[in-house]
């Protein structure tokens, strides 16, 4: 029906040059002339952007107060049920857990000090591998200090300190001063927290495979995961999770509802995963009935909104390139097929109806992490031909920016302060070898397969 287009809205924007000031107006003045540029503004189905008031504003001028137009060209966007913006979840995520660790500053500093003494001289660092290697047999892998403002950072620093906590106590005569039995315990406790939005976050940043189905669930399990943890019996951690519930609460409850279809869309889960977390993310089962069935009537919407298009496209295209009637007597049997079902009549939406409920009344498949969701979209899909150009589109839908803004900021990496004299031409030769060393593996990423209609 149409594509799904990933755009990334940068403020220092490297690929699309935005005018200063970087305001709501002149960000979506670019973005429109670029859409018209590439001729692909009647293709927009959904834009995945990081989580600002400027890029909610400019969500809203770019569709128009009545979400029929684009504000600028009045070009129709197709697909009226998927025209919204997609906030990151590397960034909301990142929102939610940089407020708690706040409070876990002063609890976590003296493993910071121990991991930044033994890791500030290459003699030093020698010293503590030596002494791992003899205690453990191996040192795999390499303390490192974190850096203060990304979380994720800190979380490797713990987890990989924790590793060789009895190599730090073995040493504690050689350091000025050595983490305490309860810091351990709590550096412990803030790690298993942290693994939770650190595992999350590296799944729905993949380029291998399909993330949108896997947003809901993961999502209302990060809500489900706090609620839990504000019944610790440790005041920081109790802390913690009041300050995730409230930052959750502000950017994050408000799960998108074509993330709850793509979790639909999975034959693995269907409406029963809705059923089961609803009810237990609201308690009551009337509500959560009221939220499945709001799930589900946009899906009845949406399969009507496709179908229409499909037939609208159907009777162009059969204007166009049917056969005229045939005037030998050496009549083709294909002619004849043509013929007689130009003659029939349309399918009604009773008839889409059907189609979903069969679906939704199939019984689940195995929920095993093998099945290939777009493979099975491409070949037992076929019986849903609706519903697999909704999945074509939703499913194609990132989730994620992060992995993107990396491949564009490359620069970085190559043109660093002691490569800074690089020629363009060897630039263009550093990077085309990395993208074409690449090839193999990019060339195997099943993401492509989404254009199977």
């Amino acid at each position: 029906m149409h594509s799904v287009l990933l755009l990334m809205i940068f403020y220092c924007c490297r690929f699309i040059y935005v005018p200063a000031p970087h305001t709501t107006e002149v960000m979506t003045d670019v973005l429109h002339e670029v859409l018209l540029d590439w001729h692909i503004e009647r293709n927009l189905s959904a834009i995945t952007l990081n989580n600002c008031s400027v890029n909610d504003k400019l969500m809203k001028d770019m569709i128009g107060t009545d979400g029929d137009d684009l504000a600028k060209s009045k070009a129709a966007i197709e697909g009226k049920f998927a025209r919204e913006g997609m906030h990151c979840a590397a960034h909301i995520l990142n929102l939610i857990v940089k407020d708690a660790m706040s409070v876990m500053e002063k609890e976590i500093e003296s493993v910071r000090d121990s991991v930044a003494y033994w890791s500030a001289t290459p003699e030093r660092h020698e010293e503590f591998e030596k002494m791992a290697a003899q205690m453990k047999g191996k040192y795999e892998k390499r303390i490192a200090l974190d850096c203060k403002t990304r979380w994720n950072s800190t979380y490797i620093m713990l987890s990989t300190a924790l590793i060789y906590q009895d190599v730090f106590e073995h040493l504690a005569s050689s350091a000025p001063s050595v983490p305490a039995e309860d810091d351990w315990k709590f550096a412990r406790e803030l790690c298993d927290r942290l693994k939770v939005f650190y595992d999350v976050t590296k799944l729905l940043s993949g380029t291998k495979f399909v993330t949108a189905n896997l947003f809901f669930p993961k999502i209302c399990n990060i809500l489900l995961v706090i609620r839990k943890w504000q019944s610790s019996d440790i005041p920081k951690v109790e802390e913690m999770s009041i300050k995730m519930k409230e930052k959750f609460n502000k950017y994050g409850s408000d799960v998108h509802r074509l993330m709850a279809i793509a979790a639909v869309l999975d034959p693995r889960y269907k409406l029963q995963l809705l059923n089961a977390l609803f009810l237990k993310i609201h308690g009551l089962e009337s509500v959560a009935m009221e939220a499945v069935n709001k799930v589900k009537d946009l899906l009845y919407n949406l399969v009507l909104e496709y179908q229409d298009s499909m037939e609208d496209v159907a009777t162009k295209d059969g204007a166009q390139t049917r056969p005229s009637a045939p005037t030998t007597d050496d009549e083709d049997w294909t002619d004849t097929f043509d013929d007689y079902m130009s003659k029939q009549p349309a399918v009604t939406s009773t008839y889409l109806r059907r189609e979903l409920d069969l679906y939704l009344e199939e019984p689940l498949l195995p929920r095993t992490q093998e099945l290939d969701i777009i493979q099975w979209w491409q070949h037992a899909g076929l019986k849903y031909p609706t519903l697999r150009k909704i999945a074509r589109d939703v499913l194609a839908i990132p989730v994620t920016m992060v992995t993107s803004e990396s491949v564009f900021s490359t620069n970085g990496r190559i043109i660093s302060p002691h490569r800074s004299r690089l020629a363009p031409s060897m630039i263009e030769a550093l990077m085309c070898m990395q993208a074409w060393s690449h090839a193999d593996m990019l060339g195997k990423c099943n993401l492509c397969a989404l254009h199977f209609v």
